[in-house]
């Protein structure tokens, strides 16, 4: 009997950031108390575990290895954040898995930021994904075996990658990540087809702390924005993008060149403290601050973006991204 392993789609699927991001020769954020503990020694990989694994094991391999690449940069480590990077990152993976296609877009039509909002997320997130592209249908095994071997060639495909299209490579290498959500899904075998996991990496950047905002609201109305920096960083703004409300998208558009690569959307409106140029200042105590924003662009997805600036840093970086929608 001839068996079939699925391919791996690996193109670049990078979720890049919206202008006045940092650039990578920017100093680092020291770490906390908890990724330093979860440091993976520079020198050399981490070790094959011996036989398959858990999808709990497998995400914390994937951790060691992403850190272990990190530390070959002299990069800090990351944590791995099984809340809601983790949460949206599974229903993603899940969704590659199930309907055979690589991209940013599920066939829902959700966003990384939009998935992450929707598990309970409110800073910003980033996404690397990678699956198999044959648009067939198949059945999850939600108790799956994952070869560590696979792990290993996702993360390498990640991280190996040659510039201009290394966009996985930039975001493993992001200096001021410091948490990672991990998706992992796999079919179930069949008598013919030997099956592969599909991965996703939700890197995030914890910066802030922020009050709550309503999912839905109405063109015309104001949404109150709240929230306080966290050390390294300081205030630095507040911003709102309008975009295309979200649509359940065929599983062949959802594989498509133009849904795998993902510019996260440019702010339409952005707030600063008194002193800048700005429609309304933001107001600033200290780290905290807030502001009340007019929704009245219409109806579709907003995003609410919180910006802030760190020590060395030129220009304010995005480290808050929440969606909403308005009627």
């Amino acid at each position: 009997m001839r068996f079939r392993t699925i391919a791996f789609g690996f193109l670049v699927a990078s979720c890049g950031p919206a202008p006045f991001a940092h650039k990578a020769n920017e100093p680092a954020a020291s770490p906390s108390t908890e990724a330093a503990a979860a440091a993976v020694p520079a020198k050399g990989r981490p070790p094959q575990p011996k036989g398959p694994l858990t999808i709990a094991q497998a995400r914390r391999y994937m951790v060691d290895l992403i850190n272990a690449d990190r530390a070959s940069m002299g990069l800090d480590p990351v944590v791995l954040d099984e809340g809601p990077p983790t949460i949206s990152g599974q229903g993603h993976a899940e969704d590659m898995a199930k309907n055979g296609f690589l991209g940013h877009w599920g066939t829902d039509g959700s966003v990384p930021e939009s998935r992450h909002t929707e598990a309970g997320g409110a800073d910003m997130v980033l996404e690397n994904a990678s699956c198999f592209v044959d648009e067939a249908v198949r059945t999850l095994d939600v108790q799956a075996k994952i070869d560590p071997k696979n792990v290993e060639k996702a993360q390498s495909m990640f991280f190996n990658e040659e510039p201009p299209h290394d966009g996985h490579r930039r975001n493993i290498l992001n200096p001021r990540h410091r948490r990672v959500g991990i998706g992992i899904a796999q079919p179930v075998a069949t008598p013919t087809e030997i099956p592969v996991p599909c991965f996703t990496q939700e890197f995030i950047d914890p910066y802030g702390a922020y009050a709550p905002v309503p999912k839905l609201l109405r063109s015309g109305d104001t949404l109150h924005v709240e929230g306080m920096m966290l050390a390294p960083a300081s205030v630095g703004g507040v911003g709102v993008a309008r975009i295309d409300p979200p649509r359940p998208l065929p599983v062949k558009e959802a594989n498509t060149a133009k849904r795998r690569a993902y510019p996260v959307p440019a702010p339409t409106t952005l707030y600063w403290p008194p002193g800048y140029k700005t429609p309304i200042p933001l107001q600033v105590s200290g780290s905290k601050f807030s502001i009340d924003v007019p929704i009245a662009d219409g109806a579709g997805m907003y995003e609410l973006s919180v910006w802030a600036r760190f020590p060395g840093a030129k220009d304010p970086v995005m480290v808050g991204l929440r969606t909403f929608l308005v009627r």
